[in-house]
């Protein structure tokens, strides 16, 4: 009964020394860098990164339809995802679809934009804007086995009829 008591009678004292161990934590976390001290090992293939070791200046790569078009040859199937996204870049979220289990495989698809027309050697020249509604988008999907480690590419799939 006395702590009891003790907290009844002076509760600005025990709140304040409950705020004092609250920041000499978050301050004891700040000043170690919250425990990071080398990015930490999942297994042999696989490291974890410290956000703090990207350096400043790290742009990503921007990737465009035509990009995604030039590369598209130089995947292979067995690639892991991380190689693929290496090449074409990550997929826009929407266009990630959730695994599916087909005749015992577990697969899931990733869709991306791609420029498949020739190069124009001579662009018209417009001067009005295009009203309306916006050109159909050509999607390249790319098929991963789900249930293998990495993620190894399948298939790539080009939308059909293709020209």
């Amino acid at each position: 009964m006395k702590p009891l008591q003790f907290l009844t009678r002076h509760p600005i004292a025990v709140l304040g020394v409950l705020g004092t161990a609250f920041v000499v934590w978050i301050g004891q976390d700040v000043f170690r860098g919250f425990g990071l001290t080398s990015p930490p090992q999942l297994s042999d293939d696989v490291v974890v990164l410290d956000i703090r070791q990207i350096p400043p200046n790290f742009e990503r790569p921007k990737f465009t339809p035509q990009g995604t078009a030039q590369t598209l040859p130089k995947l292979k199937p067995g690639m892991t995802r991380t190689e693929v996204e290496g090449l074409v870049g990550a997929p826009v979220p929407s266009d990630i679809h959730p695994a599916t289990i087909t005749g015992g495989k577990v697969t899931y698809h990733t869709a991306y934009e791609a420029d498949l027309e020739p190069p124009a050697t001579v662009r018209p020249i417009r001067h009005t804007k295009v009203i309306g509604p916006a050109p159909a988008r050509t999607l390249v999907t790319l098929e991963f086995d789900a249930t293998q480690p990495g993620h190894p590419l399948v298939e790539v799939h080009y939308p059909d009829p293709l020209f």
